[in-house]
């Protein structure tokens, strides 16, 4: 099958990873994978093995699916030759009423948050297609336990010039814990992709100690979560928490608000649940220190969730879906 995807660009963002990480599956299923682009630029953060064009030569291709991520791309969507025309709901920001004129567009929800958002605010039907993350590339470290005279690193995404990150929060909930007397290192990280990102990040002083390591190759982020003892996610909204997955595959314990985890993050389960409240993270932080054995059993039990979200699972629940005759599906 040929399967397009339009998209923005192919900067890192994670709405944007999710057809590179596929597109490298469908691939090698062999089908043929096309991203189609305003510049048709491929990315250069990301060894994608698809074809990458411009929205101009869509209108040339003959395809047997055609994703697109974002309202604006609708009318791009329906003048394209495709036998299958998808939106994949992965911004719970997307409105998705436009949709009730035209049922001939297919609704994909990337993730119980938004498959929720689907029915119930929108009234529109959704088909699950969660997930999903790199099981090759997350592994979990050989250990768990913690050299106590060590700090105790609290790692989060550090894209700061995106409030609804809620790094923020993190930040001043080690803050608490340091004024408490705790041994804290707070461990951001992040690959600035604009101006205004990169100024956020080079401008950032804090009172207590932390490292900010940016532009690190996505391939080897493993290695960060590693050095973490607690990754902890505060968006206030999400689709699909890309982080979250990426640390709880890697053995992390996770410590997050619901936007993007509903999937995988099992309250004192596979983590622990929290509101955006920088007292609420500072004390459930303080719980994974004072507990080891926990701390620990939520790494194991984290790994073990996540597992089931594989991107080779969810390529193949789409390929699968889109191969079947349009009447047979509800």
């Amino acid at each position: 099958m040929r399967i397009g995807t339009i998209l923005p660009h192919t900067k890192l963002y994670g709405g944007v990873r999710r057809f590179l990480e596929l597109g490298n599956l469908f691939e090698k299923a062999g089908h043929t994978p096309i991203i189609y682009t305003p510049e048709g630029l491929a990315p250069t953060w990301f060894d994608y093995r698809g074809e990458v064009k411009t929205f101009e030569s869509l209108g040339d291709e003959t395809l047997d699916a055609l994703f697109f991520t974002e309202p604006e791309y609708l009318q791009l969507a329906l003048t394209a030759k495709a036998k299958r025309k998808i939106f994949y709901f992965i911004h719970p920001k997307e409105r998705l009423t436009i949709f009730r004129k035209h049922p001939s567009i297919e609704i994909f929800a990337n993730s119980t948050n938004l498959l929720e958002l689907a029915q119930k605010k929108y009234k529109v039907k959704a088909f699950p297609a969660f997930g999903g993350i790199n099981l090759s590339t997350h592994n979990p470290k050989p250990h768990f336990e913690r050299n106590s005279s060590e700090p105790f690193v609290v790692m989060a995404y550090g894209r700061l010039a995106r409030k609804v990150k809620g790094t923020k929060y993190v930040i001043n909930a080690c803050k608490r814990l340091v004024k408490k007397g705790y041994n804290i290192e707070l461990l951001l990280f992040d690959t600035p992709v604009s101006e205004k990102m990169k100024k956020k990040n080079g401008n950032l002083k804090l009172n207590i100690p932390f490292k900010f390591i940016q532009n690190h190759p996505v391939e080897k982020n493993q290695d960060l979560y590693h050095k973490a003892h607690v990754f902890v996610s505060a968006e206030c909204s999400a689709g699909w928490s890309n982080t979250a997955a990426e640390a709880m595959a890697c053995g992390t314990p996770v410590i997050g608000t619901i936007a993007g985890t509903k999937n995988f993050l099992l309250d004192n389960q596979t983590g622990i649940i929290i509101t955006q409240s920088s007292r609420k993270i500072a004390a459930a932080i303080e719980l994974l220190i004072k507990d080891e054995p926990f701390r620990q059993a939520l790494a194991k039990n984290g790994r073990m969730k996540i597992e089931v979200f594989d991107w080779s699972c969810l390529a193949e629940t789409i390929i699968n879906r889109i191969a079947e005759p349009i009447d047979s599906n509800d």
